[in-house]
């Protein structure tokens, strides 16, 4: 059940949103993408509905210790094992800079001021850029409806879960290699939603102090491989450890977040989020479906016919046919294992 647009007047008592995000300038600056004309624009389009964007660079953030020490790129010294999907990761530092940039806009809000987390690239995603008029909407509704003072939307949570988006190694080292924490439903870090409060602060620190460490983050060392384990997603597993146990203790509701991106899209408006958990005959629906889907193109695979120009695939345009092969094998398994309980 997706939810509904409130009307226009009840927009008008919506606190002021702030949106924080993290670019490349390219060389000679940084070695990511040049994204300089991408920010603008994004912040154009955020002044013109009334919010105000902070945007974060390597060379604003040279001089900041943590990140000279944690944020900068590296050179494996082997290959990093499933990381066809992420093959940038290691040279942005493992994104271990997105916990630093949401704790300095923090750092410079009100008191129960609202932050949004937002990735830049909307050249890249222009559905980014999909319901930003209704942003601070959104935003105040989610907040309120999730009952804490942090926000980070589900995605596809039939068959991605934390297990198959984090080596076995960073749930060893966060002690949580439980079905209740390893099984749960991934979230997606491409927003993270907040308020400015004790409760969202601890979390960001928490969040930012794991990333730190490198054996933590990094695809490698991960001596004991699980089998599941689709691909290491270095930031997003451990924030998504973290808010688990925050729900296993009592520290936010049974059931956050309660919301999830719409199947098959990252649209962030209200009329195509999701309500979480699904309804009992709609989440058996979609597991069968996935089921089928991952088998059916995990035998083809095999056959050597792999669909590679299904839109599903084409997010991972840099993955070899036997990767997508394993891809579609393990999510196909995934899709028989239930849900912790309260999920």
């Amino acid at each position: 059940q997706c939810l509904q647009g409130e009307p226009l007047r009840a927009r008008m008592a919506v606190p002021a949103l702030t949106v924080v995000t993290f670019y490349t300038e390219g060389e000679p600056h940084d070695e990511g993408l040049d994204l300089r004309d991408v920010v603008a624009e994004l912040r154009d389009l955020l002044f013109r509905h009334g919010m105000t964007l902070m945007a974060y660079c390597p060379r604003v953030l040279a001089d900041d210790a943590y990140y000279r020490n944690h944020c900068l790129p590296t050179s494996p010294d082997e290959e990093e094992p499933g990381m066809e999907l992420l093959p940038n990761a290691c040279k942005l530092g493992y994104y271990a800079w997105k916990p630093l940039v949401i704790c300095k806009a923090l750092a410079e809000l009100p008191a129960r001021a609202m932050l949004l987390f937002m990735d830049a690239n909307i050249r890249k995603y222009p559905q980014y850029k999909e319901g930003l008029e209704e942003l601070p909407l959104t935003c105040s509704h989610l907040l309120d409806n999730c009952k804490a003072d942090i926000f980070v939307p589900l995605e596809d949570g039939i068959w991605k879960r934390i297990r198959n988006h984090c080596k076995a190694y960073t749930l060893s080292l966060m002690n949580a290699d439980t079905f209740n924490v390893a099984y749960a439903p991934c979230i997606c870090v491409n927003r993270v939603l907040l308020r400015r409060t004790p409760q969202a602060e601890s979390i960001m620190q928490d969040w930012l102090n794991w990333c730190s460490q490198r054996q933590v983050i990094s695809p490698l060392p991960n001596p004991n491989p699980h089998s599941l384990c689709l691909f290491h997603t270095p930031e997003q597993a451990i924030l998504a450890i973290l808010l688990r146990k925050c729900v296993l203790k009592g520290e936010l509701p049974v059931g956050w977040p309660f919301f999830s991106y719409a199947e098959g899209t990252r649209v962030f408006r209200l009329s195509t989020l999701e309500q979480w958990p699904l309804p009992f005959l709609e989440r058996l629906r979609r597991r069968l479906r996935f089921m089928l889907f991952f088998i059916r193109h995990a035998c083809l695979s095999v056959l050597r016919r792999y669909p590679t120009t299904h839109p599903f695939w084409k997010q991972f345009p840099l993955a070899t046919v036997s990767y997508l092969m394993k891809f579609a094998f393990r999510g196909f398994l995934m899709c028989f294992v239930p849900l912790p309980p309260d999920c």
